[in-house]
């Protein structure tokens, strides 16, 4: 388990008692010591605590009408970096997001010729980072990399 709390909310797709409706009907967040709190939505909201997600779940997730969906990514696995707390987050993972902008530098006709890519809120990245983004950037570069997904906005896991 990570040491952060990760987010989610309760997407229901069939309201079987009439109470909550469908769509998102509550936030939640999962704590580092696996309790659970969730806050329901509506006109009579709610607060609940849970000693685990199985348990809210085996309660809220009318057999399967009720389903999870992290807003948080999942966390990192431990890496080797003496930077980081969690041992550095891959770069298809995370809770720091990637940006890219287009830099100040101009060639000799003024336009642009320098694209940055960092991570959201200033964390530091490794050059396994930067070989992940040349891979995904350069698909001929790395032929074992089984197909690109789309951009949607936002480089990493689901991307």
């Amino acid at each position: 388990m990570t040491n952060q709390p990760r987010r989610f909310h309760l997407q229901r797709t069939t309201d079987i008692t009439g109470v909550s409706g469908t769509g998102r009907v509550a936030d939640g967040v999962l704590w580092p010591d696996e309790t659970v709190s969730i806050r329901w939505a509506g006109p009579m909201p709610s607060t609940v605590f849970w000693h685990s997600l199985a348990n809210a779940l085996h309660v809220h997730g009318h057999g399967g009408h009720t389903v999870i969906v992290w807003d948080d990514p999942a966390p990192a696995l431990a890496g080797d970096c003496e930077h980081c707390p969690d041992g550095h987050t891959p770069a298809d993972s995370g809770s720091q997001p990637w940006s890219a902008w287009v830099g100040p530098e101009r060639d000799g006709d003024g336009q642009p010729t320098t694209i940055h890519v960092a991570r959201s809120a200033g964390a530091h990245v490794a050059e396994a980072d930067a070989e992940w983004i040349r891979a995904r950037l350069n698909p001929a570069e790395n032929p074992r990399e089984p197909h690109l997904r789309p951009y949607t906005g936002r480089l990493g896991r689901g991307a």
